[in-house]
């Protein structure tokens, strides 16, 4: 076993209002390998998953979770193999993912940072789907989709930042509903791939013409329901073309990480069109993971879901692909992966 614990440590405090870090956040370090406790369980990281919550991590979420020390390794998703077990309930070869340091090797009492028990991997399915599609990533996809957008046959659904990770199973999910999905995202190549590969029925350029006149023409009934990853100036357009009774989801903000933001001017419109606008929080669903990851897995093996993958090759990859999701660099979702799996 190697004795050389590579990891991605936090290097100065995080300040500003700013989600989003910057490569001087970032530090390499070495360290020994970890020593295995009575209860404990070692497990060999493959995948890292970058998601704003790496961010998140760094600078604290007030009400969530403390700012993750200086020196400190940096947490976010990581999917591995169980290489040493000392834990009754977890054995050698398994395949878990969980948020944890986000290095070589890391130790674990089964729980991972949040308190939330470490997720198996479904038998059949690789460890890159089981951080994407099977994790976090389809996860908020589906409970924001099926618990609050609640699409039915004939709704029209449009889905911001439609090609990113979440984005991309979000509009899926409606599509097997049977409603009419639209994406919104940036530059042709993008909307071109909703289109073929993933089943919308039509696309948005926010980077071409004005959104809301856009979601104007391609929605001329209005939207039934919208899941938002973007917030800002592309949530006031959406707002302005919602159909009566219409539902918002917010899932996420991504204008607004790397700065303040653009607020929102059309928020009278939930009112004019008797709208409800619902925001959530992936944790607070803990106790239904197995529902949504059963749902996903049936179907991803039937084929009703694609699942992009944008993977980066190497631990020295990691900074730059952890920045990279902050100017929409990545299609799908977007992993490292630091190690060949030992299993395979």
């Amino acid at each position: 076993m190697e004795e050389m614990n590579r990891q991605w440590c936090v290097a100065m405090p995080h300040e500003g209002v700013a989600l989003s870090l910057e490569r001087k956040h970032f530090s390499y370090q070495e360290t020994k390998m970890p020593k295995l406790e009575d209860g404990e369980l070692l497990i060999r990281a493959v995948y890292f998953s970058c998601d704003p919550m790496n961010h998140a991590w760094v600078k604290g979420l007030p009400g969530r979770f403390e700012p993750i020390p200086v020196g400190s390794p940096m947490r976010g998703g990581v999917a591995g193999r169980v290489v040493a077990s000392k834990h009754p309930e977890f054995q050698v070869g398994e395949a878990v993912t969980g948020f944890l340091d986000w290095a070589d090797f890391t130790t674990s009492r089964g729980l991972d940072y949040t308190g939330t028990p470490l997720q198996r991997i479904p038998a059949g399915f690789s460890l890159a789907t089981g951080l994407a599609t099977l994790g976090m990533t389809g996860l908020c996809a589906y409970f924001g989709m099926t618990e609050i957008g609640k699409p039915k046959a004939g709704d029209v659904v449009v889905v911001s930042g439609a090609a990113g990770a979440i984005g991309s199973i979000a509009g899926q999910i409606a599509r097997i509903a049977g409603a009419r999905t639209v994406g919104i995202a940036g530059g042709p190549k993008k909307c071109a791939y909703l289109k073929d590969a993933l089943g919308y029925d039509d696309a948005v350029d926010y980077k071409t013409g004005d959104v809301l006149e856009n979601l104007s023409q391609v929605c001329p009934q209005g939207i039934d329901v919208f899941f938002d990853n973007v917030g800002g100036s592309v949530l006031d357009a959406a707002l302005a073309n919602m159909a009566h009774h219409g539902r918002i989801v917010i899932c996420g903000g991504m204008s607004s990480y790397d700065g303040a933001g653009v607020g929102i001017t059309n928020h009278m419109m939930l009112a004019i069109q008797a709208c409800s606008m619902e925001g959530f929080f992936y944790f607070d669903y803990v106790d239904r993971f197995s529902v949504g990851i059963e749902r996903l897995s049936e179907w991803l093996k039937v084929g009703k879901i694609t699942e992009v993958l944008d993977i980066a090759e190497g631990f020295d990859a990691v900074p730059d692909a952890a920045l990279g999701q902050f100017a929409g660099a990545n299609l799908g979702k977007q992993l490292v992966r630091i190690a060949d799996d030992p299993m395979a």
